[in-house]
C-alpha cells in the first residue's frame, strides 16, 4: 500500500522542476567531486579557492537553470558565464516540465510501457515480441509461450517493461537457465518483455558493428498557416555504442553525432556523454561527418506515420533500428526523450527553438 503511494505521488510530481533540482541535489551531495575530477582532472583540487568557486558555481547553475552536474561540463557552463547562454539549454532539471505542455497525459504509460508500444505499433516493429508478467504464474500455456519463442529464437533482448536509458537491457538465451521454468522465475520477478533480436544491415553495421546502432528521430506536430497538422523533426541523430556493447544508448557510454533531416547525412562530429569528441568513430575508424544514413526517407516516413497514430502527442522521440532483411524498424517510443544528446554534440541550446514550435501547438 506504502508503494503504491508512493508511485501515486511520484507521477505527480516527477514533472516538477522544484522536485527534479532538489531531488538531484539531495542524491549527487556526496558526489559533486567525483564529477569535478571526471571532466577537470585531478590536478583541479590543488586549487581550493577555485574548488570552492567552482562547486558554489555548479550548485547555484542546478537551482537557477537546472543543469545537472554532468551537464554543467558538458554544455560548457564552466567556461561560458552568461545568463543568456545557460538560460538557452533545456537542461535535465527543467526537460520535464515541457512534456505536459505538449503531451497529453494519457499516452505517457502508452508510450513508457514497451509492451503497450509494441501492441500500437507492431506492424512497425517487425519482429516478434512477447511478455513475462510480473508475478505471473507459471501456467503450462505461460511456459509453452516462452519454449517456442526461444526455440524459434536462439538468442533474443531482455528488456524491463519501464526500462530507460538502456539500462538492465541484456541478450540472452534459454540456455543459460537450467530450465525454461527457471527461466520464467526470473523474468516474472519485475516482468520483462522479450524480443526477437534485430539482424543489423550491413549499411549501419559499417559504423559500429558490435551494436544495434539506432536512430533517434523526435518529432513535433504543429498547425501551418491552414490549421493543419505539420510534422517537423527536431534535431535527429545517430546513436552508437562502443568497445563491443551492443547498447547503443548515449546514457550508457555510447556516441551520438547528428542528422541532417534534410538529407539524412551526419553533418556533426561524434560526442560522448564523458565530453569526449570524435571526429571517427573510435572502434571502427569510420568518419562521422558525410555518413549517408540508409534509406532516410523511408526512416522519416515511418516515425511521421507513427506520430500521427497518436496526434495528441505533440512531440515524441522515435528510435529505429535498420534491419539487414525488413529495412528500417522500430525499437522503441519515448514520450519523455532526452534533448541532452542534441545540445551537447554542438554545445548549443535548444529551448527557444522548442518554445517557439510549442506556441504553434
Amino acid at each position: 500500500m506504502l508503494r503504491n503511494l508512493r508511485r501515486k505521488i511520484y507521477k505527480k510530481i516527477r514533472f516538477e522542476t522544484w522536485y527534479r533540482k532538489a531531488y538531484y541535489y539531495h542524491r549527487k551531495r556526496n558526489e559533486m567531486d567525483e564529477i569535478i575530477e571526471k571532466y577537470k582532472g585531478a590536478e583541479v583540487f590543488e586549487d581550493r579557492r577555485y574548488l570552492r568557486s567552482l562547486r558554489r558555481d555548479m550548485i547555484r547553475s542546478l537551482f537557477k537553470y537546472g543543469s545537472y552536474y554532468s551537464e554543467y561540463f558538458l554544455f560548457g557552463y564552466d567556461e561560458e558565464k552568461s545568463p543568456e547562454y545557460r538560460g538557452s539549454f533545456i537542461t535535465e532539471g527543467i526537460r520535464m516540465s515541457f512534456y505536459p505542455r505538449m503531451n497529453l497525459k494519457k499516452n505517457t504509460d502508452l508510450l513508457e510501457n514497451k509492451y503497450r508500444t509494441y501492441k500500437k505499433f507492431q506492424d512497425m516493429f517487425k519482429r516478434e515480441v512477447i511478455r513475462i508478467k510480473k508475478n505471473e504464474e507459471p501456467t503450462e500455456e505461460n511456459l509453452k509461450n516462452l519454449e517456442e519463442f526461444a526455440a524459434r529464437h536462439e538468442n533474443f533482448v531482455v528488456k524491463p517493461v519501464y526500462a530507460a536509458f538502456g539500462t538492465a537491457v541484456r541478450i540472452e538465451n534459454i540456455a543459460m537457465y537450467d530450465s525454461v521454468e527457471d527461466a520464467h522465475v526470473r523474468y516474472r520477478k519485475n516482468g520483462v518483455v522479450i524480443e526477437e533480436l534485430i539482424e543489423q544491415g550491413e549499411a549501419m553495421a559499417r559504423i559500429h558493428p558490435g551494436s544495434v546502432n539506432t536512430l533517434r528521430i523526435p518529432t513535433v506536430i504543429i498547425k501551418n498557416a491552414e490549421g493543419e497538422p505539420e510534422i517537423q523533426l527536431f534535431h535527429p541523430s545517430l546513436r552508437m555504442g562502443r568497445d563491443g556493447s551492443f547498447v547503443d544508448n548515449f546514457s550508457a557510454g555510447g556516441v551520438s553525432a547528428l542528422i541532417d533531416p534534410q538529407t539524412g547525412m551526419i553533418y556533426t562530429d561524434g560526442a560522448d556523454k564523458k565530453g569526449h569528441s570524435f571526429e571517427c568513430h573510435p572502434d571502427s575508424g569510420i568518419r562521422f561527418r558525410g555518413f549517408q544514413i540508409p534509406e532516410w526517407e523511408a526512416a522519416v516516413s515511418m516515425v511521421k506515420e507513427a506520430a500521427m497514430m497518436i496526434p495528441d502527442n505533440h512531440y515524441c522521440g522515435w528510435d529505429l533500428a535498420y534491419s539487414r532483411d525488413r529495412g528500417w524498424c522500430m525499437v522503441e517510443a519515448n514520450c519523455t526523450a532526452q534533448m541532452g544528446a542534441m545540445q551537447m554534440v554542438e554545445k548549443k541550446g535548444r529551448k527557444h527553438e522548442l518554445e517557439a514550435l510549442i506556441a504553434q501547438m
